[in-house]
């Protein structure tokens, strides 16, 4: 067990507030929807997409309750002081982002990209090695613990792309803006990272389709907002993609289940 526990509990719900403050305070400071739109980008999704970020708010808000009485092993020594690191990680990054520091945003955003995998990891290994187990994780665990931090990593996936093109591509000033033949290039490549990525979420171990959606709303979100007919096609097919690839753990799942219930013959 790890020393300092009930520190690491009080530290959670401390930076927990603290991010969810500093989020709060971008957007009405801003007199603005999301705290994300600071520096328009030709990979930047629809504003409906950074609602992914509210839903974190909300399920780590649970997690700083759930750790309270969730599995005590897999909050105090698998996900330990990383979230404190996360958040406050995360917390710099957006307060260079909305001083307009895109290229320390975007440096800070790796290393919260380096924490949130460590955790994602640690917690993805508990629940299938678990799986079948008389311990395997309950939906309340899957709910406050699995869930917020495969959302969060397939989301600051998003924003680390986003902090990339913000930091060394040219502003998008207008709606009507359109991007240089290099931009262009390195957002089709940045497209088809984001699908790699969801490919990786669905496929990799029993399969993440929570992280999977993240990129697929994202892909959608991006088809939605820019103008230009390469990047809105693109991001619209690989969104299409993503989606469908996403029901195959899920058809698998159901066709297994049933296969188990069927009755043997002979």
């Amino acid at each position: 067990m790890a020393k300092y526990p009930l520190a690491i509990k009080v530290a959670n719900v401390l930076v927990y507030f603290f991010l969810l403050g500093a989020n709060v305070y971008s957007v009405f400071d801003r007199n603005d929807d999301s705290p994300y739109g600071k520096k328009e980008t030709f990979i930047s999704p629809a504003p409906f997409v950074f609602g992914i970020g509210g839903l974190i708010h909300f399920l780590l808000g649970g997690f700083v309750i759930y750790q309270w009485f969730g599995p005590q092993e897999l909050v105090l020594d698998g996900i330990n002081w990383h979230f404190v690191g996360i958040s406050l990680l995360n917390t710099l990054w957006l307060v260079f982002w909305q001083t307009g520091h895109f290229i320390l945003a975007w440096i800070t955003i790796l290393f919260t990209a380096g924490q949130i995998t460590y955790t994602y990891a640690v917690i993805t290994r508990s629940r299938e090695s678990r799986e079948g187990r008389e311990d395997a994780a309950t939906i309340n665990e899957l709910i406050w613990i699995h869930a917020p931090f495969s959302l969060y990593h397939a989301w600051i996936v998003v924003i680390n792309l986003i902090s990339i093109f913000a930091a060394f591509a040219n502003d998008k000033e207008s709606p009507d803006d359109k991007p240089k033949l290099i931009v262009k290039i390195f957002v089709v490549i940045g497209l088809f990272i984001l699908k790699s990525t969801a490919i990786g979420y669905i496929f990799h171990g029993k399969g993440d389709i929570v992280g999977a959606i993240v990129i697929a709303v994202t892909l959608i979100g991006i088809s939605i907002e820019q103008q230009d007919p390469v990047i809105h096609w693109v991001s619209l097919v690989l969104g299409v993609i993503v989606s469908l690839a996403a029901l195959i753990p899920v058809y698998r799942r159901i066709r297994n289940r049933g296969e188990e219930s069927a009755p043997l013959l002979g």
